[in-house]
């Protein structure tokens, strides 16, 4: 074995850029938005919708059963039923809350304690920030979705004895949340790179999602136009929900249009995000 001086010398290995260098950041966020107070309370509410409506799925399947009897005559296809839970209003409003608990603090507390130089400093990249700052919320947003529409399916399946499904209404599962949960995930990230004070992100969220829909019950009543439910954003989720499983729409306007909101929010705040780091970097 070679026997070396004691002293300085010149590192002879080689630097080999990592595809996982976002996972640090996404492993530690997942982890800090658990043990946050009230979270188990959040992840109760949240999963609440998928037991009413497994137990309504029960109930189709049981005759003399006369539970959820108005949720049951509701849900008359594999398509309505879907379509009902992943756009229902209450989902809705607790994936927002959802948002808000998990994402709001996620690039704000950065500005507030300036972390930015801390980052970049390693060899991290912008979009390895981002996409580690995303994977946080997309895990507890697809966790209240993708995941129970899933599990939904499989246990129709079994109560029902038959695995006959259509593969438009599976890609319709699998496909809505993930368009839904981008859409949420990007906005709450966007705002909450515009203020180092968490408080003031918080209610611009909650105040994006009320307005959008107070802006389109407005319009309506102004231009007599179901196309002014383009502009809410929960109007939107029912239309596109309605569009992707092949129901009746919710409002008299083609169901592709409502696929534009969440594609430009996304766009967007993108755009922002990227924007606003380089720039927050540059000052630092």
């Amino acid at each position: 074995m070679e026997i070396r001086e004691k002293g300085y010398r010149h590192w002879e290995g080689t630097l080999r850029a990592s595809r996982h260098d976002w996972l640090p950041i996404a492993r530690n966020g997942i982890r800090a938005v658990f043990k946050k107070k009230y979270a188990k309370l959040i992840f109760s509410l949240c999963a609440s919708s998928f037991f009413v409506f497994l137990a309504a799925v029960y109930a189709s399947t049981k005759p003399e059963l006369k539970i959820l009897g108005e949720l049951v005559r509701l849900l008359k296809s594999d398509a309505e039923l879907f379509k009902t839970f992943y756009a229902n209003g209450f989902l809705t409003f607790m994936l927002i809350v959802l948002s808000v608990f998990s994402g709001a603090d996620l690039i704000s507390t950065d500005l507030k304690f300036k972390a930015f130089p801390l980052y970049f400093s390693r060899p991290l990249s912008r979009g390895d920030y981002l996409a580690g700052k995303f994977a946080v919320i997309l895990f507890y947003l697809l966790a209240f979705t993708l995941v129970p529409g899933i599990l939904l399916l499989l246990f129709k399946m079994l109560f029902t004895g038959s695995l006959a499904v259509s593969p438009v209404l599976l890609l319709a599962i699998l496909a809505f949340p993930v368009i839904e949960c981008l859409c949420l995930a990007s906005l709450t990230l966007a705002l909450s790179i515009l203020s180092p004070n968490i408080k003031f992100i918080q209610i611009a969220i909650f105040l994006v999602y009320v307005f959008s829909n107070s802006l389109a019950q407005m319009l309506k009543a102004i231009f007599k136009s179901d196309y002014a439910f383009l502009a809410s954003l929960q109007g939107n989720i029912e239309q596109l929900a309605s569009y992707l499983f092949g129901v009746k729409p919710a409002y008299h306007f083609p169901g592709w249009l409502s696929l534009l909101l969440p594609l430009a929010i996304t766009a967007l705040s993108f755009w922002l995000l990227a924007w606003r780091i380089r720039k927050a970097e540059a000052s630092s």
